[in-house]
């Protein structure tokens, strides 16, 4: 049974084709999503456990384990158990909408999705670092440079005013964002030398 969208968290090092191969012989041994060729990882436990209530009646296959409870992933007294592999099928209607869903928590989740009939492997959150990073200048430079000269700025008037406790809160907080400031413009500068 072929699927629209296989989704996994490790490993992230291979190529379309290799992944293709894997997935092919997986579903040939059968498609058990505990036998497939990716690790364990909580984050696929948790992305399923997000898909089943974001888009009610998606089909898919997966070795995570259903959750009973309703609060939030992050408030749950124990992790979900992990899983391996999602393998999705998208409906005739609400596709997009769905996709979009997928997508979404594939970015939450740093996990890695793969399209077989496209032959397209792809992370969403590494695209979209990749794209904040070639459209940071001039835009986000402003920002950043706004960010941490009011950042200096505000460190530097609450160390003058000298107000116990409060000074040294804003003082800090001001500091952050001038230090966050600066190694922003570290990174992307480094990264736009590599670019070229």
């Amino acid at each position: 049974m072929a699927f629209d969208l296989y989704v996994w968290d490790e490993p992230r090092d291979l190529e379309a084709d290799e992944v293709a191969r894997r997935i092919d012989a997986w579903l040939e041994a059968g498609g058990d999503p505990v036998s497939s060729p990716f690790e364990r990882s909580e984050n696929v436990g948790w992305f399923v456990r997000e898909l089943r209530g974001d888009v009610p009646g998606l089909s898919f296959v997966s070795d995570a384990q259903p959750s009973g409870s309703r609060t939030p992933v992050w408030l749950a007294p124990d992790p979900d158990p992990p899983a391996r592999i999602v393998a999705i099928r998208l409906p005739a209607e609400g596709a997009r909408e769905a996709l979009e869903s997928i997508v979404g928590l594939a970015t939450k989740y740093d996990l890695v999705v793969f399209e077989p009939a496209g032959g397209r492997l792809f992370q969403p959150l590494a695209e979209l670092a990749q794209h904040a990073s070639a459209t940071f200048w001039p835009a986000g430079a402003i920002r950043a440079a706004v960010a941490g000269i009011a950042g200096g700025a505000v460190a530097v008037v609450a160390w003058m005013l000298g107000i116990p406790i409060l000074s040294g809160v804003i003082g800090v907080a001001g500091a952050f964002m001038f230090v966050m400031a600066i190694f922003t413009f570290a990174v992307e500068g480094r990264a736009a030398i590599q670019r070229r």
